[in-house]
Formats: C-alpha cells, structure tokens, sequence
C-alpha cells in the first residue's frame, strides 16, 4: 500500500493567512510527505473560485514541489485538459517530468465545473473525445519521436517533441466518480484509477470499482499491473469526538462549496452554510454517519479499520487530504505524520522513514 498527499487548495481571505503563505504552506506538506517516503504529491485543477481556483494549472506549482523534493511523484490528481492546447499541456508535463527527474504522472478527469466550461467556451458533451484526442497527443509527445496530428478538435504538422520526458512516457491516471463509462474507458486503456469517496456512497463506489476491476482483467492485463487509489477527507484526533467536532465546520464548508460550483452557485457566499450539506449526503438522517461512512475524520484506531476495507478491495494506495477549508497548516501536518506513524503500523506495514 502507498500513501499520496493529496490537494484540492482551497483558500479565501477569512482563513487568516495570506494566499502567498497558504502556498508556501502547501509546499511545507509536500516536503514532509516527501521526507516520510510517501508516493505521491497531487493537486486539482479549478478555475475562477476558491473551491480549486488557487492553483489553475497544477504543472507550475508541481515545478515548484519538484523543486523542493528528493523522491515523491509529482501528479495533477486532474488537469482539464480539455480546456486547454494538448500541446501546450504536453510541453508543461515534459517540463515538470524533467525538473523532477522523472517523477512525473499525468491524471485526467470530466471536469464537472458548468462556469469553467462556459469560460473557455467548451462543450461539456465533447469531453469525452478530447481528452481521448488529448491524451493520445500527449502520448505520442512523451515518446519523444517526431509526429504529427490529425484529429477532430487539432490538427499540427510533423513536430519535434520539446523539452523530451525521461522517460519516454508518464503513467496516467484517470479519476473517475459518476459515469460507468469512464470507468471501463479506463480500464480498457490501460489507465491507473482515481476515486474520492466522501462525494459517494461506500456501496457506490463498489459497484463502479467492481466495473474497473473486471474491464481490466477482461482486456487481459495482469492483476498486480492494476494500479487504483482511493482519496479520503482525512482528520485524526486522539477521540472520533473530538476529530469530528475539529473538522466538522471545514467539511461542511468543503462539501457545500463543490455543490455550488457544480449548480452554478459560484457567486454564493455563505460559506458557513448549515447542517443540510451534510445530511444530503448521508444515506440515513444522521449527519454523523457522512464522518464514519466516507472519511478518515476520526481516530487512528478507525482510520486503519476502515483503510483495511478499501485494501481488501483491491485498491493499491491511499491519497490523504489532510487541509481543506478552515483547517490549519498545523492540522494537516499533524495528521500527516499520525497517519504515517500510528496507522501504518496498524495495518501491519512499517512507517516511511522518519522525517529528517
């Protein structure tokens, strides 16, 4: 099992730090993670609000985080590219691959934001295909051979690929949630598997990695080649009292942000919110049950409990995302290394090694 730090940034004035600190705070994180040997470093892609908008395209700041790191993967957990120049996107992963030295990944996803796809005038029913033409620009850059396009969206003469990856590729990764599609798309080529489980239900998520799981040994591949990670919403706390009560504002703000981007509620700004956030997603009338049910807000003891389930699974690695709303920089530290010294060894593996 590895564990990944993962970022969906999140940051407005009323947090009380500066946008400068907020990254400087983020990088902070990404080099203990680094320092404890987790596998990878990975941040979303989000344009023109808060929820994600401070990082716009993830390939600057994880050339930043290469920069800063010895041995931890660099990965947008999502790069829209479908609203961008494949080329453009290309050349950015080669860069960020080779300020690195090669620990670079590629990760895809739908996108689910209307305001970001009117912005950049894309329509949402063409995503599929481009990130399918995307991506097959992006391999054939990555390879480092010469080549040229003819697609339905783009269309370039022979081309001399520049700045070359390391390695002649990047492992992709595929974060999916809704459709079943995109699940078996992904199996089908040969891609790694993302998923965030506080949006769904334990049941849910199943059944959809269940459709992943059998698409890829239907293509034939090999079981141990399957690669899939599983996302929580991550607090720890010596009690569930107290780790719920810690993070219960910051969720609740986190969760009620997505549902107003994913309405068209960008402009709202009751950030605070009420208790209804929680309780849409709870498969009962207890609002307690999101907690238990889709995160790791809670004690070490049940952390490991619950990491065990998804391990059984089949899934391979676990992303943390330790800051989100209102926590703090200290919070998100403290759980990092709680999650790396306590629940590790409860699981029966050995912690990374220590923090210099």
């Amino acid at each position: 099992m590895d564990l990944s730090l993962m970022y969906l940034p999140t940051w407005r004035a009323g947090y009380g730090m500066s946008l400068t600190q907020y990254f400087e705070e983020m990088t902070d994180s990404v080099k203990l993670a680094d320092q404890l040997g987790w596998a990878r470093a990975l941040t979303t892609e989000h344009h023109f609000h808060y929820y994600g908008g401070p990082v716009p395209n993830p390939a600057v700041i994880l050339a930043a985080w290469a920069r800063e790191t010895k041995q931890i993967r660099m990965s947008p957990a999502v790069s829209l590219m479908q609203l961008r120049d494949p080329l453009k996107v290309a050349e950015d992963y080669a860069m960020v691959d080779q300020l690195s030295g090669g620990r670079c990944d590629m990760g895809v996803a739908k996108g689910f934001v209307p305001h970001e796809f009117e912005a950049f005038h894309i329509d949402q029913s063409e995503v599929p295909e481009r990130i399918a033409e995307g991506l097959d620009i992006c391999i054939k850059f990555w390879a480092n051979e010469p080549f040229e396009h003819k697609g339905k969206f783009f269309q370039f003469d022979r081309l001399q690929p520049w700045p070359e990856s390391v390695n002649g590729s990047l492992p992709i990764w595929n974060a999916a949630s809704n459709s079943p599609d995109s699940f078996t798309n992904a199996a089908e080529r040969g891609y790694h598997l993302m998923m965030n489980q506080y949006p769904m239900s334990y049941e849910s998520l199943v059944e959809k990695y269940g459709l992943y799981a059998e698409s890829w040994e239907a293509q034939g591949r090999k079981t141990e080649d399957r690669k899939s990670m599983v996302v929580f919403m991550a607090h720890l706390a010596d009690t569930e009292e107290q780790a719920i009560d810690e993070a219960k504002a910051a969720l609740q703000e986190h969760a009620a942000a997505f549902g107003k981007v994913l309405h068209g509620k960008q402009w709202d700004t009751d950030y605070e919110g009420d208790i209804s956030t929680l309780l849409m997603m709870c498969e009962g009338d207890d609002w307690r049950d999101v907690f238990r049910r889709r995160t790791l807000i809670c004690t070490p003891e049940q952390a490991a409990e619950r990491i065990q389930r998804y391990l059984d699974l089949g899934f391979t690695e676990i992303g943390i995302a330790a800051r989100y709303a209102g926590l703090t920089h200290e919070q998100g530290c403290a759980t990092i290394r709680r999650m790396n010294d306590e629940v590790l060894p409860m699981l029966g593996l050995a912690p990374a090694q220590a923090a210099e």
